[in-house]
């Protein structure tokens, strides 16, 4: 016999550094999902509503399910309760000269939320807020050439980076100068990426690194790219772990 049980759920929000933004203080929200089962919402409305069989709710969900999915199958938008409308999209973009059937790249569902459900987030309360330390942290750029920290370096020029969790160590780690594209961010396309020669890294340790700038960089501005698997002491992570600068500007 299936357990029937309630569950509390807490809202909290992780908050992420955003390398790529100017503003010192800038971070990336992520809320943390916690999963309510259909068993758990059978449980709260079965202990709200006495005499009304668990199973009895089950049995009737299944049949909405289904029935939702059937008229979905059929290219029918779903209006589901009042928490929204549930429709087919395609999965991609469409391409080539003449499209046909085989064109299509595959169909995804789509929701949008009512204004009812919308209205009732608002009164939703933080229980906590977590900022993980996570990722390398790029706090300073330092130009050793000339002691400047504005972020102008130069070509085969000495340059030090200090913030938290620097260490270069363990497998696909280095030091990477990454383009810029539209947005100012560093390009995805990581065989873009200009590496530092290793031979040239001096000062290796958690909170601070020393390294040569590339001579084959261009009079641009780029990204310094920073992965580890650090964790703390000679202890290794089972995955790289990136730190991404604030934009620095090659100079003559």
């Amino acid at each position: 016999m299936p357990e029937y049980k309630s569950a509390d759920s807490l809202l909290s929000v992780t908050l992420h550094k955003n390398q790529f933004s100017e503003a010192e203080n800038s971070f990336i929200g992520r809320v943390t999902r916690n999963t309510v089962t259909l068993k758990n919402l059978i449980a709260e409305i079965a202990t709200k509503n006495e005499g009304i069989s668990p199973y009895m709710i089950e049995h009737v969900a299944n049949l909405l399910s289904d029935e939702m999915l059937k008229a979905c199958k059929n290219g029918k938008a779903v209006a589901v309760l009042e928490l929204g409308t549930m429709y087919i999209t395609l999965s991609g973009a469409v391409t080539g000269d003449n499209p046909s059937e085989s064109s299509i790249p595959g169909f995804k569902l789509n929701f949008t939320p009512s204004a009812h459900a919308q209205k009732t987030l608002s009164s939703i309360k933080i229980d906590k807020i977590v900022i993980p330390g996570s990722d390398p942290i790029i706090d300073k750029i330092i130009n050793t050439f000339d002691q400047n920290t504005e972020r102008n370096l130069n070509k085969g020029k000495g340059v030090r980076i200090t913030g938290n969790k620097l260490k270069i160590l363990g497998e696909d780690a280095g030091i990477w100068f990454a383009p810029l594209n539209e947005d100012g961010n560093a390009v995805k396309d990581e065989t873009l990426w200009i590496p530092i020669d290793n031979a040239t890294l001096g000062c290796n340790k958690p909170k601070s690194v020393e390294f040569y700038v590339p001579d084959g960089l261009t009079d641009s501005s780029y990204r310094i790219v920073l992965r580890t698997r650090y964790s703390s002491g000679d202890e290794k992570l089972k995955s790289p772990i990136t730190g991404y600068s604030k934009i620095v500007n090659i100079v003559a």
